[in-house]
């Protein structure tokens, strides 16, 4: 796969209250095939396949259904790998145990020059602690998601989720203390991160993230939602 070129997607990028009602059909697609490849790269999951091997799937998905690049490199992550997740940690040689969670964070460029972002995680084999982690994790992701309302403080979408992850136990894991970012026309975190010291109003498209940790297990789960005029779409 290629990194990102010049290319901006058609459509144009405004945020404050003027922003348009739905979100445009080019950021529509490119997340359609961002949750595509994320659910191509953890449908492999299982014993000894190895990250490598999962970032090759995701990138052949990639391919066949037309995608121009990546904005930044595919996430993979088995074993003690998922609990980094970061531009600068790409998938290794390791691989996956008897008992393990495979993490893949995908960030499609489409033809239009759109970008996608998603996450999911797999559980491999008899892990129920894993397993319980993870539903739990989506359970807090789809609660944060509810919350969410055009032009509210970054700074507070994030408090309501870490306030949910610390009541389950789960510990934070992003390496800058977030659950997220803003992505615009062709760029990610123009308008910040959805962290503690974030105020600036989320409009237009945002990255929800909760990355975490309880007991030996971490998981992932990211969906963009669509902060228009008057409500919010997850995309």
């Amino acid at each position: 796969m290629s990194t990102p070129s010049s290319m901006k997607p058609a459509w144009p990028y405004r945020p404050g209250p003027d922003i348009s009602f739905a979100a445009p059909e080019g950021l529509r697609a490119a997340q359609r095939m961002a949750k595509a490849a994320a659910l191509a790269g953890v449908q492999v999951a299982r014993r000894g396949i190895s990250e490598i091997e999962v970032e090759q799937r995701v990138h052949d998905f990639l391919l066949e259904q037309g995608a121009q690049g990546i904005w930044t490199i595919t996430n993979v992550g088995l074993g003690e790998n998922t609990r980094v997740c970061f531009p600068t940690q790409g998938p290794g040689e390791q691989r996956a145990g008897e008992r393990d969670v495979l993490m893949v964070d995908v960030h499609p460029i489409t033809a239009d020059g759109s970008w996608g972002d998603c996450t999911r995680c797999a559980v491999i084999g008899d892990y129920p602690a894993a397993e319980q982690a993870l539903k739990d994790l989506e359970r807090i992701h789809d609660e944060t998601l509810a919350l969410c309302r055009p032009g509210m403080p970054a700074s507070e979408l994030f408090g309501l989720s870490h306030q949910r992850l610390t009541q389950e136990g789960f510990i934070l894991l992003d390496l800058l203390g977030n659950i997220g970012h803003s992505l615009t026309a062709g760029a990610a975190y123009t308008h910040g991160f959805i962290d503690a010291g974030n105020n600036s109003p989320m409009w237009g498209a945002w990255a929800i993230e909760p990355f975490a940790q309880r007991g030996e297990v971490a998981v992932k789960v990211e969906d963009l939602v669509w902060f228009g005029r008057e409500g919010c779409e997850i995309l």
